[in-house]
């Protein structure tokens, strides 16, 4: 019986360190505070997150976070049809985060792709300074993997796809470059 009781006693335990609750809030004299439990009443701003894995949800990879940082990724797509939307799935099946840049409808956008590439043609992908004209998916992988994103990355859950919202990348809620535009979530 105690055999079974310590049995029980340690799974409990191993489960609640596996996946558990982390709560973030600035206390009244603004110091930043962490804890398992949930903050006290009266806390204007706080955040929760989910511990699981030694990973805390909504969080970028190291390679990936080094990958943006030295090649950020941009896509100029439009409402082109089957190429633009096959673009959009492959860099959020490999969750990488990305500038939507839309020059059928932005004209700031449409100057950049006219003096990256000399036309006005999507979908065309680029990676730091490479672009890559007209959708291929080996092509994109591949310069994609030579940029040092990771080949398969968790996609962030909370996708910011609002229209309304300037300055968000697409798969990248902490972007703050004022140029990014997110894509139209279909």
């Amino acid at each position: 019986m105690r055999k079974l009781a310590a049995s029980m006693v340690l799974l409990l335990c191993a489960t609640s360190v596996y996946a558990s609750q982390v709560y973030r809030w600035v206390d009244k004299n603004g110091h930043v505070q962490y804890s398992d439990q949930p903050p006290p009443a009266g806390v204007k701003k706080s955040e929760q997150r989910t511990i699981g894995g030694n990973v805390i949800d909504g969080q970028d990879s190291y390679p990936l976070r080094q990958a943006m940082a030295k090649n950020p990724v941009a896509l100029y797509a439009g409402e082109c049809g089957v190429l633009c939307d096959e673009a959009r799935k492959l860099l959020d099946k490999r969750g990488i985060p990305y500038a939507a840049r839309d020059p059928q409808n932005r004209k700031p956008d449409a100057d950049e792709l006219m003096s990256l590439i000399g036309v006005m043609e999507v979908p065309v992908l680029k990676v730091g300074n490479k672009p890559i004209k007209g959708f291929d998916a080996g092509r994109w992988n591949t310069a994609l993997d030579e940029a040092g994103y990771p080949k398969s990355n968790t996609p962030l859950r909370e996708r910011k796809t609002d229209a309304t919202a300037p300055g968000r990348a697409v798969n990248n809620p902490a972007a703050t470059d004022q140029s990014q535009t997110p894509a139209p979530k279909k």
